[in-house]
């Protein structure tokens, strides 16, 4: 399948959706390598829909032709807790909606929703990104160090793996920023980012290429300790309790 066949596909789609769907879909679009145009014949087609609260329009994954394609449906109120919360696919929402390309609904409905992922002034956006600190790196970098304990060299690299990605998507966070493309390039993106652990772009291609505990153990600890030091100049408060009596639950 070639671009201009997957445009033609993801278009069909869409206003099947709309026929059936009527004003229950707010907005259904593409997003990915058939919008840049850097798609292969065995990509996928990746399309999301925003639909009102309550509208039965489901999830959903199919091979069409061979070439998996993805609807990934959200309701507009989880929509708007991710954008507003923040949460944590913050940085993920507020990607798509910059690459987005509308094929059926109210193109007008994207502006709006961008808007509202920015519209928390910077301190109390700060407070709820620091809440969803504890969430990310730090069980993947315990895990690291659990494969060195009981020298489990084969579950290593995937955890290296996953410090990392998580990593970029605190690092959106904490920048108030997001990356448009998957992987490696949107690892490279949040190098631009001017708030970073020091080494950062040097460290995490060293880490994701790590195949061995010898050599992914010191470069996770590097790479973790430095995304502390960041915190500390940032005054950002990752709670870790010390005393059973202040976990608030």
């Amino acid at each position: 399948m070639d671009t201009a066949a997957r445009r033609a596909l993801a278009r069909a789609l869409a206003a099947r959706l709309q026929a059936r769907y009527g004003d229950a879909l707010l907005l259904a679009g593409m997003v990915g390598s058939a919008v840049r145009g850097d798609d292969t014949p065995y990509s996928d087609l990746d399309m999301v829909v925003v639909a009102r609260d309550g509208a039965a329009i489901a999830t959903r994954t199919f091979l069409f032709q061979g070439i998996p394609v993805s609807l990934r449906v959200i309701t507009e109120p989880v929509l708007t807790a991710e954008l507003h919360g923040p949460g944590l696919e913050w940085p993920y929402w507020m990607g798509v909606l910059e690459v987005l390309q509308p094929l059926a609904g109210d193109p007008a409905h994207v502006a709006r929703w961008q808007a509202m992922g920015l519209a928390q002034d910077e301190r109390s956006f700060r407070v709820m990104v620091e809440r969803l600190l504890p969430e990310l790196v730090f069980e993947a970098y315990g895990r690291v160090r659990s494969c060195a304990a009981r020298g489990n060299e084969r579950d290593a690299p995937a955890l290296a793996l996953e410090v990392v990605y998580e990593l970029k998507t605190a690092l959106c966070l904490l920048n108030r920023r997001w990356v448009t493309r998957d992987y490696y390039a949107g690892i490279e993106q949040s190098f631009g980012f001017p708030l970073i652990p020091e080494g950062y772009a040097e460290l995490a291609p060293r880490l994701l290429d790590a195949r061995e505990l010898a050599t992914i153990v010191p470069l996770a600890g590097q790479l973790v300790a430095s995304y502390w030091k960041l915190l500390a100049v940032l005054g950002a408060t990752v709670q870790n309790y010390q005393k059973l009596d202040d976990v608030p639950v």
